[in-house]
């Protein structure tokens, strides 16, 4: 015979889903066999009524059949929905084919080449010499430009070579 305290807590177990077949057996024989104090009659109730009740439900007839038929039809409606939805997915990209197709057609129209002044190319210089001076002033500054941007390109290079041996240092501890 079982004490109490333990009957409530393999009650307790059972609510957390804890118990197995052989406790939950033994809960019901408690509850059928034995004098149940009165602080868990509402727990025989629960256990014997609910829980542990031998009598078969019954099943409505064609039950089956109707719920097959349910689901059929919210399978086919949700078919609908999504031919539904590609349709208007497909007359988008049709719609906005025709509208980029008459943006280029404008585009093309209105940019006409003939129209537009000629432009053209004259020499800047009449001397030689200056437009060679010019030249060497011009790449000179091409130059220094790209050779501060390699300086700082290598200063980058060395940073990141830093930040790489940190990581792989507290990667491979």
């Amino acid at each position: 015979m079982m004490k109490i305290f333990e009957i409530e807590k393999l009650i307790a177990d059972f609510y957390e889903g804890k118990t197995s077949v052989e406790q939950e057996k033994e809960l019901k024989l408690f509850f059928e066999t034995q004098d149940v104090p009165p602080h868990l009659m509402a727990e025989k109730r629960v256990f014997l009524e609910m829980f542990f009740d031998d009598n078969e439900i019954e099943i409505p007839p064609h039950l089956e059949q109707k719920l097959s038929n349910q689901i059929d039809s919210w399978a086919e409606k949700e078919n609908r929905t999504k031919l539904h939805q590609s349709r208007r997915i497909k007359s988008w990209y049709f719609i906005s084919g025709i509208a980029a197709s008459v943006c280029l057609i404008l585009g093309i129209a209105l940019y006409r080449p003939d129209k537009q002044e000629k432009t053209v190319l004259t020499d800047t210089y009449t001397n030689p010499q200056d437009a060679y001076r010019e030249t060497q002033k011009a790449l000179l500054l091409v130059s220094n430009n790209l050779n501060k941007g390699m300086n700082q390109m290598e200063h980058a290079e060395k940073d990141v070579k830093k930040v790489n041996a940190i990581i792989n240092k507290q990667l491979y501890q």
